[in-house]
């Protein structure tokens, strides 16, 4: 009886846990894209889904459906290298067969105290959703667009939040519809 009774308390710290760690929401999720990464796009799903969990825990079911459209490039910045010797040496192979005792010879390296940091940096970005209730019929779609730097509703043009980066912003946003249609 004992080994049930402890298995059954594993079970239940298990579920009690689990739970609390991937909260649940009766809203569905889907992120497409033909420009973006399978990871970048598993990563907005994920984070669109655990966001709208802990804004809305009473959320109604509905189904929100994502189209994003990105593009990326290369952005070099140069940087300080630290920690990094400036002038080094390295040895010179002699160019005389005469196998005699000497110190090797060196030349001196040097070794700018700077580099280039490279990062992808998002050029273009577009969002296309649409919200449908339970009964499939959509209640809510628009599109969010990147315009000089700020995330803006494509429609109207006006500036959507820009504290936390284009996916917690956009993540943000779609939540806040959720909540709005959940009332």
């Amino acid at each position: 009886m004992k080994p049930f009774l402890a298995l059954s308390l594993i079970a239940a710290c298990a579920l009690a846990f689990g739970c609390a760690t991937h909260p649940s929401t009766p809203v569905a999720v889907n992120v497409s894209s033909d420009t973006a990464t399978s990871k970048f796009v598993k990563n907005f799903h994920d984070v669109t889904l655990s966001t709208i969990a802990e804004q809305v825990p009473n959320a109604r079911p509905m189904t929100v459906s994502v189209k994003l459209d990105l593009a990326e490039q290369v952005q070099t910045t140069p940087a300080m290298a630290f920690p990094q010797q400036v002038n080094d040496s390295r040895a010179v192979i002699p160019l005389s067969n005469d196998p005699v005792d000497r110190p090797q010879p060196t030349v001196p390296v040097y070794n700018s105290a700077f580099e280039t940091n490279k990062s992808l940096q998002i050029t273009s970005y577009r969002v296309a959703y649409t919200i449908s209730d339970a009964s499939g019929q959509v209640v809510d779609s628009d599109q969010l667009v990147l315009d000089k730097g700020h995330l803006v509703d494509a429609a109207s043009h006006a500036s959507i939040s820009t504290k936390n980066g284009l996916v917690s912003d956009t993540v943000n946003f779609l939540a806040a519809r959720v909540r709005t249609l959940s009332h």
